[in-house]
């Protein structure tokens, strides 16, 4: 993987400074291309053609120049067919095949490539900068535009080395506060926006206009007529040769393997694929804990006889590390598993560059049971009135979505569907919380949805649309990029998104049974122990952290945050500061504690360094 940026006039300096800023996306390599109207760098993390890979990369004339993040996976066969074509080669990499792809189909390139991926063409020839995002948004690009100046990057902080106006945009931070993610194309900074994903952008160098498409989209057209052990092999195909092209790498690889049916189909099929043992790696949190499934992970690695290694969370070192990978999450997100996601990058590079994970599959097959299961849910016409009424009050504040959904079922609504979907979004009131703000989140998310497409299927679009580009993939790419390592995804193959759009959500969730069609694909891969596991969360002890390595940091952060009456109410932090110790307030607090340590890198400072928090 790498880091690329640029911007629309001459300045090798300004892009000297840019690149350095994302040296830990790629510490191999760094190459740049100026001319009079654009200038375009790249760090490059060295993966396929260590030799003669280096960017940015051109074409025959010398006319086209590229810079880019991430790998095509049928590259090969797109490399025979252009060559087929008439194009020649001067390299072996996967980047070159973009820019023949390009020269050849022009924006419709997109459409041809299967991989994870960010770039950005200079075409001198029809003076323009095309940049574009993958399918499913593994890989970040962010702009900035203010009429008049253009600037790109993998990552906000090196846009930041730009003297730009910094300003919290209120409505990015109202979702925040709601989701703990900011979905579409916002930020948390008022002027800098991402690429969508599967999305372009061309920008005019001359014109200085801007024009965003969207390529491809997942699409719920379902397919009935396909008996449940036939759509089986078709996934187990489609999984193995999604692991299969993945293996495709000049440096070592590995995989994470948390013990779930997810990570240990990836290392199963990885066993079946490669000569040598998998190189496995596992992390777990030394509070132990129900979310510690170190158990399943030993079971996994034994059944498939890998090159285990297990690592534990040292909660000592939270203080020091908490500054560092703020600095690295520039794109906010509040889950705390980015903590011991980069761990095991950090670790796992001593063996390995690269690792295939078990993500996305929850979201692709609908995995997440709590979101669709409704039997639980009646208890809630039994909760006396008044007790209702003093959750309610609450309810910003309850961390089991399973008693957010039962109080919201518990209230009237018209229909069936309604309650259905009030059941799994937050109905913050966040006019309490962010000051003059009444932006409802639920109802925009509501928005999204589409007619004639069942509740299954129509959260999980939302995941795969919105919560997954904005949350977890942004988890997975800016901490395995700090570390200076790459993970590979295949459950998010665009070719087993589209194929599981395609079947009844009832083979996903079927009789509460969450990833059914998953399950009966793996049945002769997976041990029957790990077949019939039940979902669960990767967790972090959130709670045990504010009471101990992070009492003081947090107390002061909320402190600081208390102050800030134009962007947050006064009287929600003081609430949450004075019971942030509490486990019923401490997934809000640390809501918020990431928030300030965020504002007092990126707004107070200049960002362009983590700050110190002793």
């Amino acid at each position: 993987m790498c880091g690329i940026c640029g911007f629309n006039w001459d300045n090798k300096l300004k892009l000297k400074e840019m690149m350095d800023l994302l040296k830990h996306r790629g510490p191999d390599d760094e190459g740049y291309y100026t001319d009079f109207h654009a200038s375009i760098g790249i760090r490059r993390l060295s993966i396929i053609d260590l030799i003669t890979g280096h960017q940015p990369q051109h074409n025959e004339k010398e006319d086209i120049w590229i810079v880019f993040n991430g790998e095509i996976y049928n590259f090969k066969d797109l490399r025979a067919d252009l060559e087929g074509k008439g194009h020649t080669f001067y390299t072996k990499s996967d980047t070159e095949v973009i820019i023949h792809s390009y020269e050849e189909w022009g924006e419709d390139c997109v459409k041809k490539l299967r991989g994870q991926f960010a770039f950005c063409i200079f075409d001198s020839t029809k003076n323009i900068l095309f940049l574009a995002r993958d399918h499913m948004g593994l890989k970040p690009l962010y702009y900035y535009f203010d009429g008049n100046k253009f600037i790109f990057s993998s990552e906000i902080k090196s846009i930041l080395a730009h003297s730009i106006e910094r300003e919290v945009n209120l409505k990015s931070f109202s979702l925040y506060v709601s989701l703990r993610y900011i979905p579409f194309n916002l930020t948390l900074f008022k002027n800098i926006l991402k690429v969508p994903p599967s999305s372009f952008l061309i920008f005019n160098l001359e014109s200085k206009q801007i024009n965003i498409k969207s390529y491809w989209d997942i699409n719920f057209n379902v397919n009935r007529d396909k008996s449940a052990s036939h759509l089986a092999k078709e996934l187990k195909n489609l999984i193995e040769e999604s692991v299969k092209i993945r293996l495709v790498s000049d440096v070592p690889l590995g995989a994470f393997l948390s013990g779930g049916i997810d990570s240990s189909s990836v290392v199963g099929i990885m066993s079946k694929l490669m000569d040598d043992p998998v190189k496995t790696f596992f992390i777990g949190f030394e509070e132990g804990g129900p979310t510690n499934e170190l158990k399943y992970s030993r079971l996994a690695s034994e059944y498939y006889d890998t090159d285990h290694t297990e690592i534990v969370v040292k909660s000592a070192s939270l203080p020091d590390l908490l500054p560092k990978l703020i600095w690295h999450h520039d794109d906010l997100v509040s889950d705390a598993a980015f903590i011991p996601v980069y761990l095991m990058a950090n670790y796992a590079k001593e063996k390995m560059k690269v690792a295939l994970t078990g993500d996305g599959a929850d979201e692709v097959f609908a995995g997440y049971s709590i979101y669709y299961r409704k039997d639980y849910l009646s208890f809630a016409k039994y909760v006396p009135k008044d007790i209702y009424n003093l959750l309610l009050k609450f309810y910003d504040f309850i961390p089991s979505q399973k008693l957010r959904m039962a109080l919201t079922y518990a209230s009237q609504s018209k229909t069936e569907e309604d309650k259905y979907m009030r059941s799994i979004l937050p109905l913050n009131d966040l006019s309490r919380i962010i000051p003059s703000q009444t932006y409802n989140a639920p109802e925009i998310i509501k928005k999204t949805f589409i007619k004639n497409l069942d509740i299954i299927n129509q959260f999980t679009r939302w995941d795969l649309k919105y919560q997954l580009p904005n949350q977890y993939n942004m988890k997975i790419d800016k901490m395995c990029m700090a570390a200076s390592f790459e993970a590979r995804v295949p459950f998010l193959d665009k070719e087993i998104v589209s194929w599981s759009a395609s079947i009844p959500s009832d083979l996903k969730l079927k009789n509460n049974i969450e990833k059914y069609i998953l399950r009966l694909a793996m049945k002769d891969i997976l041990p029957s122990e790990i077949l019939k596991r039940k979902k669960m969360g990767f967790g972090t002890p959130i709670n045990l952290w504010l009471k101990r390595e992070l009492r003081e940091i947090s107390s002061q952060l909320l402190e600081n945050l208390q102050k800030r009456r134009n962007i947050v109410q006064s009287k929600y932090v003081k609430l949450i500061k004075k019971n942030r110790l509490k486990k019923l307030f401490a997934d809000q607090a640390w809501n918020l504690i990431m928030f300030e340590l965020w504002y007092e890198t990126f707004i107070e400072n200049d960002g362009l360094n983590p700050i110190n928090l002793n």
